[in-house]
């Protein structure tokens, strides 16, 4: 047999074989992709509660054609807030593996199920993106979708601009890169943007410099789900156009979250390093929020009852009205649940520094489960199912009159607001001393109340609930 024929017939084994290959792959990347999109929705799910009435957020895929060679299909990410819903629709044009060509061609020759290039679709609710991106591709995602449940994903920002009589916005543009891993159940995500800037009418502006992301997930064999992200902020600049700027430098934003089945835990923190309006530094500020063994599917069904209620008595928007003995029975079968897993939740740590000392304040508060089945019992424990609370403030003297001087200007004008300020916390804070309500304890003012076993301490004594209230009702503030 002639060389040319044997390798000719090689050809079309090996061209047969990786069209085989390829129709294969197509298919495993099709049920990859359906698989992911399903573990979103559940995600979002246990995240927002499957009954969140007038607030909720799906991922669908809208198309999906699947050929020899490629694939393409259409995605919908639908946010429904109220009665506005936005709808932000990406075309997929994917590439099977093994070995996708358009990977080829960059020099990647590692096996893939397949690599895809996802584009943002002009759709009435991101038409402004496209106006604004000037031509461009407002948002474009490369992503290789790998054996082994893992994964890459580049997203790519194109720079905005938009100017009208009441609004502007300027964007940068920017990336994010994301490595997925664990079955696509876990991912590490980090990208940044140099600015942005967002305006209302002439002169009110706020503008955001040098932003990172990062974010990590991980999914445990227990099916929790851990979540720790960060953004920095180099500077936020504040503009009303009236008066001296106000600018937050070195802001860094964290949420560390974890969820289990129903529970949530969860940790929302601020710091700013330095705080400026003008030329004046008031110093640095801390503040955070915390919740435990919190039940976010019964949250979702206590807030979506009393939508409900709220629609029935035709109420709008935030107005207020009368609850019924019905509608307060409603609530209180929905507040049950929540209820059930004890869950606390604290502001804490708030603090305000300046070189003269630190300003603090710390909240926790503790609940306990209601009876089960007896709706009497139910409302009659209601006012017990408040189990801890504990506040601590320290007021630093010191710190709140540089504050003061600070914001007045500094200089002689500033010592002088200082100074008027100090006459009036002295008599405020004595009053309050004398009335037992504070303790001074170096240049600080201090209030400690501990709620407990039907109970209060007040900065070390205890008194019934009673005498707690009366004390407060006396008090000329």
């Amino acid at each position: 047999m002639k060389k040319s024929a044997v390798l000719a017939g090689s050809l079309v084994v090996a061209a047969a074989a990786y069209t085989g290959a390829a129709w294969y792959v197509g298919m495993e990347a099709e049920n990859t992709i359906r698989a992911a999109v399903d573990r979103a929705n559940q995600r979002i799910i246990k995240t927002l509660g499957p009954d969140v009435g007038s607030v909720g957020a799906t991922l669908s895929i809208d198309a999906y054609q699947r050929g020899l060679f490629s694939s393409r299909a259409r995605y919908t990410f639908t946010l429904q807030d109220g009665d506005d819903r936005t709808q932000v629709t990406f075309e997929d044009h994917m590439q099977h593996g093994p070995f996708p060509w358009g990977l080829v061609s960059q020099g990647v020759w590692t096996p893939q199920l397949a690599w895809s290039r996802s584009q943002l679709v002009d759709t009435e609710s991101v038409k402004r993106w496209f106006d604004a991106a000037r031509g461009a591709m407002p948002v474009q995602a490369d992503t290789r979708i790998g054996f082994g449940g893992r994964g890459k994903s580049a997203w790519r920002f194109a720079p905005l601009e938009w100017v009208s009589d009441d609004e502007q916005l300027s964007f940068s543009g920017g990336q994010v890169d994301v490595e997925f891993s664990n079955d696509f159940r876990d991912s590490d995500a980090q990208g940044g943007f140099e600015q942005l800037t967002l305006g209302e009418g002439a002169g009110n502006t706020v503008v955001l410099r040098k932003i990172d992301v990062k974010s990590t997930t991980r999914t445990a064999s227990d099916e929790s789900v851990k979540v720790d992200s960060r953004v920095d902020i180099g500077a936020m600049v504040m503009d009303a156009g009236i008066s001296d700027a106000l600018v937050l430098e070195g802001v860094a934003v964290t949420l560390d979250s974890t969820q289990k089945g129903e529970q949530l835990d969860a940790a929302l923190r601020y710091d700013v390093r330095q705080l400026r309006v003008g030329e004046a530094s008031l110093g640095s500020i801390t503040l955070g929020g915390q919740v435990n063994r919190f039940n976010f599917d019964a949250f979702s069904k206590l807030i979506s009852e009393y939508d409900a209620i709220a629609a029935e008595h035709g109420v709008e928007d935030d107005e207020d009205f009368d609850l019924t003995p019905e509608d307060e029975s409603r609530l209180l079968g929905r507040l049950v649940p929540l209820l059930a897993s004890s869950p606390a939740v604290a502001v804490q740590p708030v603090a305000w520094r300046n070189e003269q000392g630190e300003s603090t304040l710390a909240l926790n508060i503790t609940f306990q489960p209601l009876p089960a089945g007896d709706a009497k019992a139910q409302e009659e424990a209601l006012p017990d199912s408040l189990k801890e609370m504990h506040l601590e403030i320290a007021l630093s003297r010191p710190m709140l009159m540089q504050a003061v001087s600070q914001a007045s200007g500094g200089g002689e004008d500033g010592n002088e607001f200082a100074m008027f300020a100090a006459l009036i916390y002295d008599g405020y804070i004595a009053q309050l001393e004398q009335q037992g309500v504070v303790r001074i304890e170096n240049d600080r003012a201090l209030l400690s109340v501990r709620y407990e076993n039907g109970e209060v301490n007040l900065n070390g004594e205890t008194m019934p609930v009673e005498e707690f209230l009366n004390l407060i009702s006396e008090m000329e503030l």
